[in-house]
Parts: structure tokens; sequence; C-alpha cells
């Protein structure tokens, strides 16, 4: 799946972002949206179509931050979910 076809399918999620300027996303953006607001589906789409090392690099950027929009419950389950099958999140 591209990324294209991603945001295609999953653009309900993506509800306060302007629908015209969809393909301009960033992957930030995209992961943060689909972390949040999307079903495992989703994610597993996500990560066939950024990749896991990209996709935990990208959360752990975004955690790291003083703020973020990350909810906390999503920071906990997905800081698990990357230790364990990300290795390279542990660096």
């Amino acid at each position: 799946m591209t990324r294209k076809i991603l945001i295609k399918k999953y653009k309900t999620l993506f509800w306060y972002f302007d629908q015209s300027k969809l393909d301009t996303m960033s992957d930030e953006v995209l992961v943060e949206f689909i972390l949040n607001y999307g079903s495992w589906k989703a994610f597993c789409d996500l990560i066939n179509t950024l990749g896991l090392s990209k996709v935990a690099g990208i959360f752990k950027n975004q955690k790291s931050k003083k703020r973020t929009n990350l909810l906390p419950e999503i920071v906990y389950f997905f800081n698990l979910f990357f230790k364990k099958h990300a290795p390279e999140y542990t660096r």
C-alpha cells in the first residue's frame, strides 16, 4: 500500500486537517493521527507502508518532546510495543 492510498483509506481520521491538503501531510502527522485515532488495522497498514523502524523513530521523537499531541494511554501502550518489537527503539 502506498502512502497516498493509506491516507485516502483512513481520511476520516484526519478530521481537522484540511482535506484538500491531505497529500502534503507529513509522516509525523500521519503517525500521530493513526496512533491516536486509528484502529489496529490502520496501525498495521501504517507499519506496512512506512516500516516499523520509521514509525518507531517518529513515535520516539514525538513522545520525547516537551509537549505532544499523543494521548497518555497511547504513549504508554506504544512505548511497550516498540520496546518489544523494534530493537532499534531502545537505542
